[in-house]
């Protein structure tokens, strides 16, 4: 019967040790997409504040010569 306890303590251990792991381990990989989609979201940013630039500075040039 003692045998029996200790077996079943073992195996809750390693289930409960192996649910730990999996939810660390599936957080990394959430942590890793968030960190993808800010730097998607920064970099979708900075295209557009480039292509505004652009214009902003393709009309003040045509005013400046035409």
């Amino acid at each position: 019967m003692k045998k029996i306890l200790i077996a079943a303590v073992a195996v809750g251990t390693a289930a409960s040790l192996v649910m730990l792991y999996l939810q660390k381990r599936r957080q990394g990989g959430n942590l890793l997409d968030d960190a993808k989609d800010a730097v998607d979201r920064s970099t979708r940013r900075m295209r557009k504040y480039m292509r505004q630039t652009k214009d902003k500075t393709d009309h003040i040039y045509s005013n400046a010569m035409g």
